[in-house]
C-alpha cells in the first residue's frame, strides 16, 4: 500500500502547483491567438521530472531520497506545431483541449488531497 506520509503530500502539492503554472501558460497562448509572430508555449513537467529522477537513481537504502522538482523551474518550451502565414503558432482548439485536460487533472489532484485530509482528520479523531 502506498504511503500517505509527508512525501506523498509534498509531491501532490508540487503537481498541483505545476498544474496552476501550466494553466497560466496555456491561458496566455489563448490570449495571443491573434498576435502575429506569437509562438505557442507549454510547460513540460513530466519530462523534467522523468529526467531528474532518472539521473538520481537510489541504489542503496542509505542514499538521499530524490528531491521533488519544483514545477516553477520547469522549462517553457516552444511548441512543435506549425505556424500560420502571420507566424502565429497557436491553434485555439488544441489550446482549449489542453486547458480542459489540465483543469481536469488539477481537480483530480485536489480531490485526492481532500480525501487524504479527511483520512488524517479521521485518524486523529476529528472526522
Amino acid at each position: 500500500m502506498p504511503s500517505i506520509g509527508p512525501k506523498a503530500l509534498e509531491e501532490l502539492q508540487t503537481a498541483m502547483r505545476f498544474r496552476t503554472a501550466r494553466e497560466s501558460v496555456l491561458a496566455a497562448n489563448v490570449a495571443h491567438v491573434d498576435t502575429p509572430g506569437y509562438r505557442r508555449r507549454d510547460l513540460s513537467f513530466e519530462g523534467v521530472l522523468a529526467s531528474e529522477r532518472s539521473r538520481m537513481v537510489r541504489t542503496d537504502a542509505q542514499h538521499l531520497p530524490t528531491p521533488v522538482v519544483d514545477p516553477l523551474r520547469a522549462r517553457v518550451e516552444m511548441g512543435p506545431r506549425g505556424t500560420r502565414p502571420d507566424g502565429n503558432g497557436v491553434d485555439l482548439d488544441e489550446e482549449l483541449v489542453a486547458l480542459h485536460r489540465n483543469t481536469g487533472a488539477f481537480i483530480d489532484q485536489a480531490n485526492v488531497l481532500a480525501r487524504l485530509s479527511a483520512l488524517v482528520r479521521t485518524a486523529i479523531g476529528q472526522g
